[in-house]
C-alpha cells in the first residue's frame, strides 16, 4: 500500500518527460499489463458467459441490437495496442498509468456486478459506470500533457476517447435499466427519456474535451475524434431499436 501511495505522491510532484523513463517505470508498466490482462480474463470468461443473459433480463425497448455490442472487441483490442505502444515509447506518465490501473479495476467490478441479476447490483452497476466514465476521461486528459504529438499519440488518445464514447452511452442505458427494473418506469417512457440522457451525457464530455483541448492547445478532432465514432455507433443502435419499437406500436394501433 505504501508503494501505491508513494506513486500517487510522485505522480503529482515529479514532472513527466516524454520518452524518459521515470522511477520504477518497468514495475509500473508490468502492473499495467497484468491489470489489463486480468480485466480481459474477467471479461472473456464471466462477461462473455453472462452478458447476453443479463441483458435479456434487463431488456429495454431501446437496447441496441446484439451486433452493436461487437464494439467491445474493438475497444479491448485497440486499448491493448495503445497500452503496449505507450509503454514502448514511454508516452504515459505515472499519473496516466495510475488512472489506467483504476480503469482496469472499475471495468472488472462492473463486469462482475453485471453478471448478478438483482436490483441492488444494477444500482451498484450504475454507480460503478459513473466512476468508470469519469476515470476514462481523466485517463484521456492526463495524456494531454505530452508535447511531442505525432500519429501514434493521436491514435492513443483516440482509442481512449473511443471507449469513453461507448461507455458514456452504456451509462445512459444503465440508468434507464434502473428506472424500469428498480423504480417501475414504463418502457414507453424510457423510449423518450433515453434521448434526454444521451444528450446530457455526451454534451458533458464533449464540452469538457473542448475546454481541456483549448487549455492544452490541442486539436479536439484529432485527439477526441474516437469519441464521436463510438457515440454515433451507440446512438445508431438505440435509434434502430427505437424505430422497431415505434413501428411495432404503429402496427398494433392499425390492428
Amino acid at each position: 500500500m505504501d508503494f501505491v501511495f508513494n506513486l500517487i505522491y510522485e505522480s503529482q510532484t515529479i514532472p513527466f518527460r516524454q520518452g524518459v523513463k521515470f522511477k520504477n517505470y518497468n514495475m509500473v508498466s508490468i502492473i499495467s499489463v497484468c491489470a489489463y490482462i486480468l480485466a480481459l480474463i474477467i471479461n472473456g470468461t464471466i462477461g462473455v458467459k453472462t452478458g447476453k443473459s443479463t441483458s435479456d433480463s434487463y431488456h429495454l425497448v431501446v437496447t441496441p441490437p446484439p451486433w452493436a455490442f461487437s464494439i467491445w472487441g474493438i475497444i479491448f483490442t485497440t486499448t491493448l495496442i495503445a497500452l503496449l505502444w505507450s509503454i514502448h515509447t514511454v508516452s504515459w506518465s505515472l499519473e496516466t498509468h495510475l488512472y489506467f490501473w483504476l480503469y482496469c479495476f472499475t471495468i472488472s467490478v462492473w463486469i462482475l456486478l453485471w453478471a448478478v441479476v438483482s436490483k441492488i447490483t444494477i444500482l451498484l452497476c450504475k454507480i460503478v459506470l459513473i466512476l468508470l466514465t469519469i476515470n476514462i476521461y481523466l485517463l484521456w486528459k492526463s495524456t494531454l500533457v505530452l508535447d511531442n504529438d505525432d500519429w501514434s499519440i493521436y491514435l492513443m488518445r483516440g482509442t481512449i476517447a473511443f471507449q469513453l464514447g461507448w461507455t458514456s452511452s452504456a451509462q445512459c442505458l444503465n440508468f434507464c435499466i434502473c428506472l424500469v427494473h428498480v423504480f417501475g418506469v414504463t418502457q414507453d417512457m424510457i423510449s423518450k427519456l433515453v434521448w434526454i440522457c444521451l444528450i446530457i451525457a455526451h454534451s458533458i464530455y464533449l464540452c469538457l474535451a473542448y475546454f481541456h483541448s483549448k487549455q492544452y492547445n490541442k486539436n479536439m478532432l484529432l485527439n477526441f475524434g474516437g469519441y464521436l465514432l463510438s457515440m454515433t455507433w451507440a446512438i445508431m443502435g438505440v435509434a434502430i431499436s427505437y424505430n422497431n419499437y415505434s413501428s411495432g406500436r404503429a402496427m398494433n394501433k392499425l390492428k
